[in-house]
């Protein structure tokens, strides 16, 4: 028994002659369970198995292993697979690092197997649980405005040539454009792509409706699950998607023919934390519109942002506006409605 004992450690030190190698492959084959000694939990967590031991040794195995007694049955199980997983190797002609090291004065170089995968880049989760909402500036610029109980995950900072974000729940996005890396979130079975634009996306866990909103700028939305067209949207528009249904559904764009009052061309009018009430009575008196709210409903509300009339209507900024502050913007004849 000393005798085999001591073959097989000069075979895992790979210092057998042929017929020494010979040996101990035929004796472990009728004696598995001298492989005991030399098996680790570390080593079963380690081993996965590639062949099917052949019938006749795994007969002579399993016998010889229900003879023993062992504490515990899982653990029976694990050193018989680990066994029966090393003769075969041993069968092959071929060294294994399923054992464990014997105590002698070498070191081991593993070389990692070479793949093309591009390592896993942790995402940043953020979850907001209070009741307002968050303010959130990406690596790239970008703004997410993310509403209560709503979780968006995304690179911090952003690699490669894309900008993905993954939300659940609700936010609005203002994207620092940048062709060569397109911004596109991820939700409800959607997904949003914008090269710079503004637009908000509503995906509660739980409910059946995906809803993506342009406010301005352009969008493409894919559904992430089938092999449905793209959908393109247009300012004012906003896109429905049924999960259940599968079913798409989208406005239409609103119309600009009694929007457009009349506006100065290429004026850019700049707000700093402004109250809401001062741009509105700003902007009537500006452009000569009526423009009718309640004062009161609009207490704590501010606008920091740039109203430039050669890239949207008066309308189209109010209705940013009102967006982002949950308000309805109305239009009848010449007057302008601001609701709550």
């Amino acid at each position: 028994m000393k005798h085999s004992a001591t073959l097989i450690e000069k075979f895992l030190r790979d210092e057998c002659n042929e017929a020494e190698k010979q040996w101990v492959k035929e004796y472990i084959a009728q004696h598995p369970e001298a492989l005991q000694p030399y098996l680790t939990e570390e080593s079963w967590h380690a081993f996965q198995p590639g062949q099917q031991l052949p019938e006749a040794i795994s007969g002579k195995m399993m016998t010889v292993i229900e003879g023993r007694t062992f504490q515990k049955k899982q653990i029976n199980r694990r050193w018989y697979a680990a066994a029966a997983a090393v003769v075969l190797i041993i069968s092959g002609g071929l060294l294994w690092t399923l054992l464990r090291p014997l105590p002698v004065n070498k070191t081991m170089a593993v070389k990692p197997a070479q793949t093309n995968v591009a390592p896993a880049t942790a995402l940043r989760t953020v979850m907001n649980h209070t009741r307002k909402t968050m303010p959130l500036q990406l690596s790239d610029g970008s703004i997410v405005e993310l509403s209560p109980q709503s979780e968006v995950k995304y690179q911090e900072p952003f690699t490669g040539s894309r900008r993905d974000v993954y939300l659940k729940g609700q936010a609005l996005f203002r994207v620092t454009g940048n062709k060569e890396q397109p911004f596109t979130v991820y939700a409800g079975q959607l997904g949003t792509t914008a090269l710079g634009t503004v637009f908000k996306i509503t995906a509660w866990n739980g409910k059946a409706i995906t809803q993506v909103q342009l406010i301005s700028g352009k969008v493409v939305v894919k559904q992430e699950h089938a092999q449905a067209p793209d959908v393109y949207l247009l300012p004012g528009q906003a896109l429905r998607y049924d999960r259940q249904k599968m079913l798409v559904t989208v406005n239409a764009a609103i119309s600009n023919k009694k929007d457009k009052a009349p506006v100065r061309i290429n004026e850019i009018i700049t707000f700093n934390n402004e109250p809401l009430a001062g741009v509105f009575k700003q902007m009537s008196e500006k452009y000569h519109v009526s423009i009718q709210y309640t004062e009161s409903s609009l207490t704590g509300m501010n606008f920091t942002g740039t109203f430039d009339s050669s890239k949207e209507t008066l309308k189209e900024f109010l209705t940013t506006i009102g967006t982002l502050n949950n308000l309805t913007i109305n239009q009848k004849d010449d007057v302008i409605y601001i609701v709550q």
